[in-house]
C-alpha cells in the first residue's frame, strides 16, 4: 500500500531516520548536560576546597596568636617571679617560665611560617613515627575539647 507514493517500508525507514535523529539529538543534549554539570560539579568542589584551606589558614593564624598571647603571660609570670624574694626560691621557676615562653614562642612563628599543607605533612609524618605520642596526644585534645565545649555551652542560656 502506498501514501503519497511512499511505501510502508519508506515511511517506516522515514521514521526510523527520525527516530535515530532525535534519539542522536537526546544523546547529545545529555552530553551536554553532562559536561557542564561535571564542569558546576567541580567548580563547587574546587570553591569548597579554597574555602577550608582559607579557613584553615585563618585557624592556623589564630593558633599562632593564641600561642604568643601565651609566651606573653608566661614572660608576665616569670617577671613577677623574679620580682619575689631571692630566698623565695622563685628563680628556677622564673626561669623555667622564661624557656617556656621562648619556646612556645618559636612554634608560634613556625606556624606562621609554615602552609597548612607543610603543617599536615609534619603532623602525618609525626603520627607515622609516633603513633604511640599521637593517640596520647588525641586524647589529651579531645579532653580540652571537651571541657571548652561543656565550659562554653552554659553561657547561650
Amino acid at each position: 500500500m502506498a501514501t503519497n507514493g511512499k511505501t510502508i517500508t519508506d515511511v517506516a525507514d522515514d521514521v526510523a531516520g527520525k527516530a535515530k535523529r532525535a534519539s542522536k539529538k537526546a544523546a547529545d543534549t545529555a552530553s551536554e548536560i553532562f559536561v557542564d554539570v561535571k564542569d558546576e560539579t567541580a567548580e563547587i568542589f574546587e570553591k569548597a576546597g579554597a574555602g577550608a584551606k582559607s579557613a584553615a589558614s585563618s585557624g592556623k593564624d589564630y593558633a599562632a596568636d593564641g600561642l604568643a598571647g601565651i609566651a606573653d603571660a608566661a614572660r608576665q609570670v616569670a617577671g613577677k617571679l623574679s620580682d619575689s624574694p631571692a630566698d623565695s626560691g622563685n628563680a628556677k621557676a622564673a626561669e623555667f617560665a622564661r624557656k617556656a615562653a621562648d619556646s612556645i614562642d618559636r612554634f608560634s612563628s613556625k606556624l606562621r611560617e609554615k602552609e597548612v599543607e607543610e603543617i599536615a605533612e609534619d603532623a602525618r609524618s609525626a603520627v607515622r613515627n609516633n603513633p604511640a605520642i599521637a593517640v596520647g596526644a588525641a586524647a589529651v585534645i579531645g579532653f580540652a575539647l571537651a571541657r571548652f565545649l561543656k565550659g562554653s555551652g552554659g553561657r547561650d542560656a
